[in-house]
C-alpha cells in the first residue's frame, strides 16, 4: 500500500442529494453506479430510504430527519465537489435545507426535479413544488425536468407552448442551460425527444425509445450521466447527447433487479464513451452510434435565442 498517496488518480468528486434505495438503481445508487465506472467518485446524501423503488412489494421508506439531513449536507458541501446533483426532495424543509447549505458553493449545481409525471400526477406536495421553484431553481446553473415537470415550474396550467418558450421561459428562472427530458415519445417509431438549450444554442435530441420495458430509474441515470460527463470535462450539450446514448441502453438492460430499474452498470460493461465528451462534434458523431442524433432548433419572428454570443468555451454551460 502506498502510504504516501503519490501513485493515486485524482478523481472527479461528484456531490448527490436525493433519494436512496436498497435494491436497484434509483437515486443516490444510479449516480454511484454511472459515475463509479466512469472513473469518478461520490459523496451522497439521502433525503430519504426505501427498500426499492415504489412498486416493489414488501419494501419500507423513510424520511430522512432534517437535523440530520442538514448536517450531512453540510458535509458534502464541505468536501467541495465539482459539481453537486440535487434530485428528490420529500418536503419544504429539506428544500430549504439545501438551499441555504449551497449559498455559498462554489461549484455547479444540476437540480432534477423530481416533481412527478403525467402519468401519476404530482409525486409531492404543491408546497414541496413550490419551494423548489422559489428556492433551488435561482441556484441551479442545470435543469432536467421532464416536460410534466417544467409545466408545473413554468405555471403553465395545461396550456401550450412552442419549444422555444418551454426553453425560454425556464432559462429566464435562473439555469444557464435546461434540458427538458422526455419532451415528445412516439412509440410506434421507439423514439423520444428532448430539448436543450444554453441560451444561445438551441437543439432537439431524438434518441431510442422502448416502450416495452417501465423505465424505473431512467431519469436518476440521465441526470448521474450528465454530472459525470461535465465533471469530466464535458460541455452540458456532449453531456446531454451522452446520457441519452446511456439511458437508451441502460432501459435496453432492463432486469428484474431492483424491481426491473434501468441498469446502467450491465450498459457500461458493453459500451464505453470514455474520452468522447471532450468535443462536442466527436460527441455528436459517436452518439449517432447508437442512434442519438440532434438538431438545431431555428429561430423564428416570436422565439428566438435568449443569448446573441456563444457562452465562452472555458464556462461549463458552453453547449
Amino acid at each position: 500500500m502506498n502510504r504516501n498517496g503519490d501513485d493515486v488518480a485524482t478523481f472527479a468528486l461528484i456531490g448527490s442529494i436525493q433519494n436512496s434505495v436498497g435494491l436497484g438503481f434509483l437515486g443516490n445508487q444510479a449516480v454511484c453506479a454511472v459515475a463509479n465506472a466512469l472513473g469518478a467518485r461520490v459523496i451522497h446524501v439521502p433525503s430519504s430510504f426505501a427498500g426499492a423503488h415504489a412498486g416493489f412489494s414488501g419494501r419500507s421508506s423513510s424520511i430522512t430527519d432534517p437535523q440530520q439531513f442538514r448536517r450531512d449536507v453540510a458535509f458534502l458541501v464541505s468536501q467541495r465537489p465539482g459539481i453537486v446533483i440535487v434530485g428528490y426532495m420529500p418536503r419544504p424543509q429539506h428544500v430549504d435545507i439545501v438551499a441555504s447549505e449551497l449559498v455559498d458553493y462554489k461549484g455547479v449545481v444540476l437540480l432534477d426535479p423530481v416533481i412527478g409525471d403525467y402519468q401519476k400526477g404530482l409525486f409531492i406536495t404543491k408546497e414541496t413544488a413550490r419551494a423548489i421553484r422559489e428556492s433551488l431553481l435561482p441556484i441551479a446553473q442545470i435543469i432536467t425536468p421532464n416536460r410534466f415537470e417544467a409545466e408545473v415550474l413554468l405555471g403553465l396550467g395545461g396550456r401550450t407552448a412552442t419549444e422555444y418558450a418551454y426553453l425560454n421561459g425556464l432559462f429566464d428562472l435562473g439555469p444557464e442551460a435546461v434540458i427538458i427530458t422526455s419532451f415528445e415519445r412516439d412509440a410506434e417509431r421507439h423514439r423520444v425527444k428532448l430539448l436543450f438549450s444554453n441560451g444561445y444554442s438551441y437543439h432537439r435530441i431524438h434518441g431510442p425509445f422502448y416502450p416495452a420495458y417501465p423505465a424505473h430509474g431512467v431519469g436518476d441515470v440521465f441526470a448521474a450521466g450528465l454530472a459525470t460527463f461535465m465533471a469530466m470535462g464535458g460541455s452540458p450539450f456532449a453531456a446531454t447527447l451522452l446520457s441519452t446514448a446511456l439511458c437508451a441502453r441502460s432501459v435496453a438492460n432492463t432486469s428484474a433487479y431492483g424491481g426491473a430499474t434501468v441498469d446502467p452498470v450491465a450498459a457500461l460493461s458493453k459500451w464505453n464513451p470514455q474520452g468522447y465528451q471532450v468535443d462536442d462534434d466527436r460527441t455528436m458523431r459517436f452518439c449517432e452510434r447508437s442512434n442519438v442524433e440532434s438538431e438545431a432548433m431555428k429561430a423564428t419572428a416570436q422565439d428566438g435565442p435568449r443569448l446573441k454570443f456563444a457562452p465562452p468555451r472555458h464556462k461549463i454551460i458552453y453547449g
